[in-house]
């Protein structure tokens, strides 16, 4: 009958009769799929059910009132059961897997991911999986998120440039990197967890990467863009000597904004923008060249800071490529936008156990999750131009960010 009456409410237009009898249907069809089947493992354990089979071990034991789960939900049903003739009650295979909370584990592990709490886990599923139930298939998925991460092959990923930040969660210092390949694709690739963004921190970060088989290669140089951390800086330069070095734009920007007048910030957002959006070498020059102007004549402090970081603020520019690609090559806005959506679905955390596996857990989730939702990056029809750039016989030293001795304070957080 549920059939006419789905029938019925679709032609009445009642939307949501039609889809409460739908689902109706469908647990309808679940119930008699699982009764089908057990009756199916019975008889092939003791012979029809009004011709059991005579030399079988086993025999029909009657029925008692047991749980499935079913589309999500924990329901009562009435389970058949067999006897062994010297073993006693036998688990039916059948039973055993329609009443395991397995059954929800892809649901539960993905309401997690996206921010649902354990607490709302259980209201969700009714009851039928605890709070503790549902932790625990976090902690069983989350480190398989982990192992994932930080086991499938980079090698082949042909990278062009890789972004690495540090972020904080709780009281640890996390710094994530991220690729981006030929085609404009961007690769969750791994993290390193510490106290600070120490170049310790960093080192094990890049050893370990390349350890996964990113290396430089003798015919193109990679790009690294980084913060202003000197700690990343050093490191960078000790374990990929012919990367060029490109500091972050947008942190550069509101360092030194915190440093102006109020009445001065438009104007050198203005000024930023115009440095951001200038192709090639002697247009970016004559940019920081007038900003740089502008910020020394209101902060002579800030002013000589930023002249300090010329060289690794251009790095980009003196590639002479399309400044299509400057939104995304001149900033780690990428590892931002990861951690700033995946905060979203961590608000529910109230407390980080810093000692146990939990930070890397959720931070290899988390970067996992973000990435499944990444999109080529923004111009990269001219990737091939940067392709090109990272090849070209001209000197490393002439390019990449300021080639001078290792910083006293390398090993010192970023400001």
């Amino acid at each position: 009958m549920l059939h006419q009456e789905l029938k019925a409410a679709f032609l009445q237009g009642d939307e949501s009769q039609a889809s409460e009898l739908f689902n109706e249907m469908l647990r309808t069809s679940v119930r008699l799929g699982l009764f089908a089947a057990m009756e199916e493992e019975i008889n092939s354990l003791c012979g029809a059910k009004y011709a059991p089979d005579p030399e079988s071990d086993y025999q029909r034991a009657g029925s008692e009132i047991g749980s499935a789960y079913i589309n999500g939900e924990k329901e009562k049903i009435q389970r058949p059961r067999v006897r062994h003739k010297e073993d006693g009650e036998v688990k039916l295979a059948t039973y055993q897997a329609a009443s395991s909370q397995r059954n929800l584990f892809a649901e539960v592990v993905s309401a997690l991911s996206e921010g649902v709490s354990n607490r709302g886990i259980t209201r969700h599923t009714k009851g039928a999986v605890s709070k503790s139930a549902a932790s625990r298939m976090w902690v069983e998925k989350s480190m398989e998120q982990l192992d994932l991460l930080r086991t499938r092959p980079v090698n082949e990923l042909d990278l062009l440039c890789i972004q690495i930040d540090g972020v904080w969660i709780g009281k640890r210092c996390l710094v994530l990197a991220i690729g981006i390949d030929g085609e404009g694709n961007k690769h969750a690739l791994d993290f390193e967890q510490g106290s600070s963004e120490s170049k310790a921190v960093v080192i094990a970060l890049i050893e370990r990467l390349r350890e996964r088989g990113i290396e430089e290669s003798d015919e193109r140089r990679l790009l690294v863009i980084r913060d202003g951390s000197p700690a990343i800086e050093s490191a960078v330069r000790s374990h990929w000597p012919t990367a060029l070095q490109q500091e972050c734009l947008i942190h550069q920007e509101r360092n030194v904004i915190d440093k102006l007048r109020k009445r001065d910030k438009a104007e050198a957002v203005q000024h930023f923008k115009r440095l951001r959006d200038a192709q090639g070498k002697e247009a970016g020059e004559e940019a920081f060249d007038d900003l740089l102007d502008f910020i020394s004549e209101r902060n002579a402090a800030a002013g000589l800071a930023f002249k300090a970081r010329k060289d690794s603020l251009l790095t980009v520019h003196r590639l002479e490529i399309p400044s299509t690609l400057n939104g995304t090559l001149t900033n780690t806005n990428i590892i931002e936008n990861t951690i700033r959506n995946w905060r979203e679905a961590t608000n529910n955390v109230k407390l980080w156990n810093e000692k146990e596996t939990m930070i890397p857990r959720w931070a290899a989730s988390g970067m996992l999750w973000a990435e499944a939702g990444y999109r080529k990056v923004r111009g990269y029809r001219d990737l091939p131009a940067l392709a090109a750039a990272l090849a070209s016989s001209t000197p490393a030293s002439s390019l990449r960010s300021s080639a001078c001795a290792p910083d006293a304070n390398a090993d010192q957080p970023a400001p």
